[in-house]
């Protein structure tokens, strides 16, 4: 029988999944920002929870720098037979510009031969329609190799003033055009001078419940 709270579960498959993304445990910050818990300290107790049961450890000697790590209970709890978990952060807009949701939601079992070999690779819901003459559409998930460099033509999800949008992504003279794949829409244009733009990365996959 499964020991662990229902939140508990959800922070230890985060932890899980960032391992198999970056081999890197993740900070207390980063696991409080995903996972909206408000302080360290709260983050703290909840390690401590599963640690107690074994699924993290504190290595490291006397005098010298302590770090984190996956059990070998926690890595048993999923197959890790060429599958990876990619965490669900949140949704995107294929259509107007939309508020960037980034909490961490669910962890996605993907086999690893359907993404790129190195990297780091987050999920996003799609929101909105202005992409399906390009196969993605309301309600997909679409899989985002975290870059901050995408070459002109790729399918790229950018930030502009904090909202998100996926587009194909183009860089002009003194401004980037984030242009839709649906013939009724128009691009959109913002200026590097003068518009708060962050790359998030580049479309690699998009995934379709039927």
């Amino acid at each position: 029988m499964d020991d662990l709270s229902p939140r508990q579960r959800e922070i230890l498959d985060f932890l899980i999944a960032t391992v198999d993304q970056t081999g890197v445990f993740p900070s207390y910050r980063e696991i409080g920002r995903a996972l909206d818990i408000g302080s360290t300290n709260g983050v703290s107790d909840h390690l401590r929870a599963l640690e107690r049961k074994g699924y993290i450890e504190r290595v490291g000697g006397r005098g010298a720098s302590r770090s984190t790590r996956l059990t070998h209970k926690a890595q048993d709890r999923v197959s890790h037979d060429g599958i990876v978990g990619v965490p669900l952060v949140g949704r995107v807009a294929a259509g107007p510009l939309h508020a960037a949701v980034e909490d961490y939601t669910a962890t996605l079992r993907v086999d690893s031969s359907m993404l790129p070999r190195s990297g780091e690779v987050i999920a996003l819901t799609i929101h909105g329609d202005s992409m399906i003459e390009e196969g993605i559409h309301d309600g997909d998930t679409l899989f985002v190799q975290r870059t901050e460099s995408v070459r002109n033509g790729e399918v790229a999800v950018v930030l502009v003033d904090g909202e998100a949008t996926c587009k194909f992504f183009f860089r002009e003279k003194g401004r980037i055009r984030l242009q839709p794949a649906n013939k009724d829409m128009d691009p959109i244009y913002v200026h590097e001078a003068q518009d708060d733009v962050t790359v998030v990365g580049r479309a690699v996959g998009v995934w379709r419940r039927l």
